[in-house]
C-alpha cells in the first residue's frame, strides 16, 4: 500500500509540474505578444518621428531656396545699379574730357 500512495504522490507532483509549466508557457506566450505590441508600437512612433522631421527639413530647405532667390535677385539689382552707376561716372568723365578738349581747342 504504501508503493500506491508513493505512486499516487508522484503523480500529483508531476501534475502540478505540468500544471506549472503550462502556465509558465503561457506567460511566456503573452509576454512575447506584450514585447510584439511595444515594438510595433515603437516603430510607428519612430515613423511619425521622421515624417515629422522630413517635413522640417523640406520647410527649411524650402526657405533656404527662397532666400537664395531673394538674394541673387537683389545681388542682380546690385549689380545693375552698379553698372548704371558706372555709365554714369563714365559719361561724366567724357564730357569732361569733352569740356577739357574742347577748351584745349580754343
Amino acid at each position: 500500500m504504501s508503493e500506491t500512495i508513493a505512486l499516487s504522490e508522484l503523480q500529483i507532483k508531476r501534475r502540478e509540474l505540468e500544471n506549472e509549466l503550462a502556465s509558465l508557457s503561457q506567460k511566456e506566450k503573452s509576454l512575447e505578444n506584450g514585447l510584439r505590441t511595444l515594438e510595433e508600437k515603437i516603430i510607428d512612433q519612430l515613423k511619425e518621428d521622421v515624417k515629422a522631421k522630413k517635413s522640417v527639413l523640406s520647410n527649411l530647405e524650402s526657405r533656404k531656396s527662397d532666400l537664395e532667390k531673394k538674394l541673387n535677385e537683389l545681388q542682380g539689382k546690385t549689380t545693375c545699379s552698379q553698372t548704371a552707376e558706372e555709365q554714369e561716372h563714365n559719361t561724366e568723365e567724357n564730357d569732361t574730357e569733352l569740356t577739357v578738349v574742347g577748351y584745349q581747342q580754343e
